[in-house]
């Protein structure tokens, strides 16, 4: 039977390419798609190496074609010692602008002659702001089963992260993001096993929640050959319901691979909105 494993491809229009109100040519749309995912997966790899990640990357353009808006929101994981925190935010911006140029120029030549805005989404302070009111005293018991772990690097975006998906929509790429960018760390170290321990544990947490927020389901699913086994393992760690052979049913899924000295692994989010 044929499952529901993608909702995303259900959607009418792209996400994050919106020509609102404009009529475009096939030709066109398509070279304008080409050229906007080149752009954002280059977005997306200079805010990696600044040790964030990129939830949405959207270029909107008006219905006069006056104006273009880029917007970009991220996570930012907490900075090892070794990492230079010496760039300020305008150097950032001017790098990012300097990226998206391109885009820029390309969208000029179809008579996209405008002005310009960037805009900049920094979810750790929309997390912050409702860290507050979530881990009251009703829901205080889930940071106290993840405080085993509060030594570790991925604590403070994990606990920032699970704010983030209990208060927001679609945030199954930040949390496939999120465990490929630990787990590539991780592979090949005897803190692997603490680090799933971590992911079982989180799954586990938004049990506690009673899925009466934004979330009533959630899965994870890793692939690959861990410590090199000569086949492929899948471990899987799952709370709530996946209904996904349902289209009504809102799942947010995501999708992402890693490679490793052990072989590409894939990573699978499902949260059920």
């Amino acid at each position: 039977m044929a499952q529901k494993s993608n909702p995303n491809s259900f959607q009418k229009n792209i996400k994050g390419f919106n020509f609102s109100g404009n009529s475009l040519h096939s030709s066109e749309y398509s070279f304008l798609l080409k050229e906007y995912l080149t752009v954002s997966a280059n977005l997306t790899a200079f805010f990696e190496k600044n040790n964030c990640i990129v939830k949405d990357c959207l270029f909107t353009l008006s219905n006069e074609k006056s104006f273009i808006t880029l917007f970009i929101s991220f996570l930012v994981l907490k900075h090892p010692k070794s990492i230079k925190r010496n760039n300020s935010s305008s150097d950032k911006q001017t790098k990012i602008s300097f990226v998206a140029q391109n885009f820029f120029s390309v969208l000029s030549k179809f008579g996209y002659l405008s002005s310009k805005r960037l805009v900049l989404q920094n979810l750790n302070k929309v997390a912050l702001k409702h860290q507050k009111t979530f881990f009251s005293n009703e829901n205080f018991q889930i940071k106290k089963e993840l405080s085993f772990f509060n030594k570790e690097i991925y604590y403070e975006p994990g606990i920032l992260l699970f704010c983030l998906m209990n208060t927001t929509k679609n945030s199954s790429f930040l949390i496939s993001k999120f465990v490929s960018r630990f787990f590539k760390v991780f592979h090949r170290t005897k803190k692997l096993n603490k680090f799933l321990s971590f992911l079982s544990k989180f799954v586990e947490s938004s049990d506690l929640v009673g899925f009466k927020g934004q979330v009533k389901g959630l899965k994870i699913q890793i692939s690959g050959r861990f410590r090199g086994d000569p086949r492929t393992q899948t471990k899987i760690f799952e709370k709530g319901r996946i209904p996904l052979q349902t289209i009504s049913n809102n799942i947010n899924y995501s999708l992402t691979h890693v490679h490793t000295s052990y072989g590409v692994f894939g990573i699978k989010v499902w949260i059920f909105e």
